[in-house]
């Protein structure tokens, strides 16, 4: 797959990944967006599936949301086995434009406020979306 992965935090943007999704999938078509709910077919591996969906993928969109850093969100992104870091990283790692979209009065987090390998996350330009 070439084409978009939406990578997102259920509990903090979900509703604004579905309105992604839907409005991606007209755009472009649902066979150019890759989106966990949708796209990880029941009882496959999910690291393994998401890692072949990063890597082959030519846009990563990571949607931030105003409670993405907070203080449990920021103890599961400083786990190596969580999903959304292993996402970034590997969006990062690969090549991948990796654009920041931040919803819900998000600020774009700091290169200190992430773990090393992300870092470079906090220098990406953003997109601002404000509504649902």
């Amino acid at each position: 797959m070439s084409g978009v992965f939406i990578s997102y935090r259920r509990d903090d943007t979900k509703g604004y990944a579905g309105a992604l999704l839907r409005e991606l999938n007209d755009r472009i078509g649902a066979d150019q967006v890759f989106i966990d709910t949708e796209d990880s077919e029941v009882g496959t591996d999910c690291p393994t599936v998401l890692r072949q969906a990063v890597q082959a993928c030519d846009v990563l969109l990571v949607l931030i949301g105003a409670r993405w850093l907070d203080a449990t969100n920021a103890r599961r992104l400083a786990d190596p086995r969580d999903f959304v870091r292993q996402e970034i990283a590997l969006g990062l790692g690969a090549g991948a434009r990796v654009i920041p979209v931040l919803v819900d009065g998000a600020m774009m987090p700091k290169a200190e406020q992430l773990p090393p390998d992300l870092g470079a996350l906090a220098t990406r330009n953003a997109l601002a979306r404000l509504a649902e």
